[in-house]
């Protein structure tokens, strides 16, 4: 689907019917201070040694209160004991509030666009200066007593060998940020901090901005039962009950207290890391890489750039193959040296906790680009494995292609380690006493300290040499290929041919501080108030010798529209071109606020009214003019932009057509997770070949992410402009157009969007008779199979395809 960035356009719907100016925000006290040559330091938020002192305060309690659990002996506190534990307690607690104000108030930072510098140390200084391109993650901590408060912790992680650097504690505002800031400088980008201020803000419930388009989001019920059904779990709880049970009817039930707590606490502490800790699980796309975001109490949210993913355990047991689920954890680089599960309240490697095969798909799609794991030709060892692995030496394969090398091991827990080429850091062969009586030896594929282990045991020895060996000439091929080419900035189309972004902005008098957001195909600058630049991405513009023919076509649809008023505001292309190699257009700039970033936080009340207008506004496309290739004289179907603009003899001719596409390359997917795939196809034609419509205008991928709304001078919300159209766009039958309203509104992440496309359903129903659902229904499932190419569709569609 098109990917429409939140508030390009406009920023704010009061400000609908009025230029939408950019902020210029007047120089701070810090930048004149550092204009003058002294730089002002900062020190994190006042209410720091609170947060912290409040922390020590619940571990002396839990201490103590620990100790005085009856075990059967005389040695445990007791309540009488309270009136000298309390007062101690007290002194600590002062103490513990004392030392963090004094480590508060001799804390000091300064990150600008200069610099990142943090200052700390009473007695003996310490000043630690972090040079942009060494920050490998920035993540967002907010433990509950912070979060409370509204502040946070930001935590920087350097290179190998370095520590973690922690900045405790900021409100939550400036550390997000600040993250921001530091992700962009991390990824060469030269912006400052004000310019990231204009930035979507996060929410303070999922740390996720509008910006950001979450990918896989696990609910609880899922969590729980994964975590229910995990082997940790069942055997702390049946060692539990069998110790219980045993010293019950033994009697000896206060002397078993001291090993019965500990387990106790153990299980209560997993249900802490694997429950409370993963809530609410969302995997996110941001513009730096993933974004991991969890936590039910404590919230966390993890960056995970995606070129510091070293490799990737997927695992399934026993008893979660019935259920089709799947946990996926990742080699990241940097984070080895602190455990990297989840026993961390903080860092994690678990890319996914709980997943289905969908969502499994969509996040390898994300780490693995083009990597299809099913094709990768797998082998055995020996037979004679069997003989030192009786239990699982059938389970034992390894293989390859020419992107990753892969190994499987396990019956009740099933892993897949997987290894890019390129992220192999040394490989080893290794021979113990019984393996070198049988002639067998194990491949080591190593990587960074984490969950993933890559080993093809128990090879015959010249397998396992001729493994070694081309897996070093594999990982040498992988790293120069992956060594991105030198940029050059010159005007010679053969020296750069798809251009530096900063040249391009600069022939037109701007830079990246004026950039808007970015969608699938384009990044977006603001010229002026009332215009916007498109600058295509390098990887778009190769097209062939016509590169902006796309873009006059589309330039030619929106002139064919000029003086047609059908109540929305419409895109228009002013001017199309290229510009040191690179593809742009100069679109006017939309009035009003991005629909799909409203939504996230519109009250039920209001959403409704918006989406009431976004039915309608479907509804008034198809009174637009078709262009020449449909022939306005004699309507007929037809696709309107792309490739190959032309007419068809019938509606089930042009969808056909545009389904070929995704069933030659979407379907194959498809059809592994859906065996009646095929019979789902054939009956969607069928249906399609019933319809009888005369053609109109449409959109094809009319989501709240290509609408706008605007306030009206009575307080209410509207859509009022329709943006992005695209090869979607065609001359087609109108009811796709509704159905796109409230379908895709499913693919909104806020609560009660499902039950806001069932209303809509019920209001497209009341307007345009009972026989719209079935309708509904079936472009319901052509969109399903058109757009399961999307990762971030994928999901929705085999909803939509399951149990037809």
């Amino acid at each position: 689907m098109s990917e429409t960035p939140s508030d390009i356009h406009g920023s704010d719907v009061d400000q609908a019917t009025d230029p939408i100016r950019l902020p210029n925000p007047a120089p701070s006290a810090q930048q004149a201070t550092a204009a003058a040559g002294v730089k002002q330091t900062e020190r994190p938020h006042p209410l720091t040694p609170f947060i912290r002192g409040w922390v020590v305060l619940v571990a002396v309690v839990l201490g103590f209160g620990r100790e005085m659990v009856p075990d059967g002996s005389n040695d445990r506190y007791q309540v009488s004991d309270l009136h000298w534990i309390l007062p101690l307690v007290a002194v600590a607690v002062v103490f513990a509030g004392l030392a963090g104000f004094i480590n508060w108030y001799f804390t000091r930072f300064v990150i600008d666009d200069e610099e990142l510098r943090i200052e700390t140390g009473a007695l003996f200084k310490n000043s630690k200066r972090i040079s942009f391109e060494r920050l490998q993650s920035i993540d967002v901590l907010q433990p509950l007593a912070a979060r409370m408060f509204g502040l946070a912790e930001l935590r920087l992680e350097v290179g190998a060998g370095d520590s973690t650097t922690k900045l405790r504690y900021l409100s939550r505002s400036s550390a997000t940020q600040l993250r921001d800031y530091l992700l962009a400088r991390a990824h060469g980008e030269r912006t400052s901090v004000a310019d990231t201020a204009a930035r979507p803000p996060a929410s303070p419930l999922t740390d996720l901005s509008t910006a950001e388009r979450p990918l896989v989001t696990i609910s609880p019920q899922r969590l729980v039962g994964g975590f229910l059904l995990s082997s940790d779990w069942l055997l702390t709880v049946g060692a539990v009950l069998v110790l219980f049970v045993v010293t019950t009817v033994f009697q000896v039930v206060p002397y078993a207290l001291p090993g019965l707590i500990p387990l106790v606490i153990g299980g209560l502490s997993m249900i802490s890391r694997r429950v409370f800790a993963q809530f609410n699980f969302t995997l996110a796309e941001s513009g730096r890489g993933l974004r991991v975001s969890r936590g039910l109490t404590n919230l966390a949210s993890q960056s995970v750039p995606v070129d510091r993913i070293q490799g990737l355990r997927i695992s399934q047991s026993i008893l979660w193959r019935p259920f089709d689920w799947y946990r996926v954890d990742v080699d990241i680089l940097g984070y080895g040296s602190q455990g990297g599960d989840d026993n961390q309240s903080d860092a994690t490697s678990v890319l996914l906790p709980v997943a289905t095969t969908a969502e499994l798909r969509v996040a390898l799609r994300r780490v693995l680009p083009g990597v299809d794991l099913d094709a990768v030709v797998l082998e055995r060892p020996p037979r004679r494995v069997r003989w030192i692995r009786p239990f699982d030496g059938w389970t034992l394969r390894y293989g390859y292609d020419d992107r990753v090398i892969v190994s499987e091991h396990g019956w009740l827990i099933h892993h897949r380690n997987v290894v890019p080429h390129a992220k192999t850091q040394s490989v080893r062969i290794e021979q113990g006493p019984l393996q070198r009586s049988m002639s067998l030896a194990s491949v080591h594929v190593d990587t960074p300290k984490g969950p993933v282990n890559l080993v093809a045991q128990h090879l015959a020895v010249s397998s396992a040499r001729r493994l070694a060996l081309t897996q070093l000439d594999r990982a040498a091929t992988a790293r120069r290929a992956a060594t991105p080419a030198p940029r050059h900035t010159g005007t010679d189309p053969t020296l750069a041919p798809f251009g530096d972004e900063e040249t391009v902005l600069a022939r037109f008098g701007i830079g990246t501080d004026q950039f808007l957001g970015a969608g699938g195909e384009s990044r977006v600058f603001a010229l002026d108030d009332s215009r916007v630049l498109r600058l295509y991405h390098a990887d778009s513009d190769q097209r062939g010798s016509e590169p902006t023919r796309h873009e006059e076509a589309l330039a030619s649809l929106y002139r064919g529209w000029a003086g047609v008023d059908i109540g929305l505001e419409l895109p228009q292309i002013l001017e199309v071109g290229q510009l040191e190699g690179r593809r742009f257009s100069i679109d006017r700039r939309m009035s009003g606020r991005d629909f799909s970033g409203w939504l996230a936080s519109a009250p039920e009340g209001e959403r409704r009214i918006a989406l009431d207008s976004f039915l309608d506004a479907a509804l008034a496309l198809q009174g637009l003019p078709l262009p020449a290739v449909a022939d306005a004289a004699q309507p007929a179907f037809a696709r309107l932009l792309g490739d190959e603009p032309r007419r068809f003899a019938s509606l089930a001719d042009l969808l056909d057509s545009q389904l070929e596409l995704a069933t030659r390359l979407g379907f194959v997917e498809l059809r592994h997770e859906l065996p009646h795939a095929d019979h789902v196809l054939a009956r969607l034609r069928r249906d399609i070949a019933e319809r009888v419509c005369r053609p109109a205008l449409v959109h094809g991928d009319l989501g709240p992410g290509n609408a706008y709304v605007s306030r009206r001078p009575d307080g209410s919300v509207v859509v009022t402009g329709i943006g992005d159209f695209s090869p979607h766009t065609l001359a087609a039958d109108p009811l796709m157009d509704v159905t796109g309203a409230i379908a895709f509104l499913e693919l909104e992440h806020y609560p009660g969007a499902d039950a806001d496309a069932q209303w809509l359903l019920q209001v497209a129903r009341e307007r345009l008779g009972d026989d719209i659902a079935h309708w509904v229904d079936v472009y319901r499932r052509f969109y399903a199979v058109y757009y399961s190419m999307d990762p971030a569709v994928h999901p929705w569609s085999l909803r939509q395809l399951r149990g037809r």
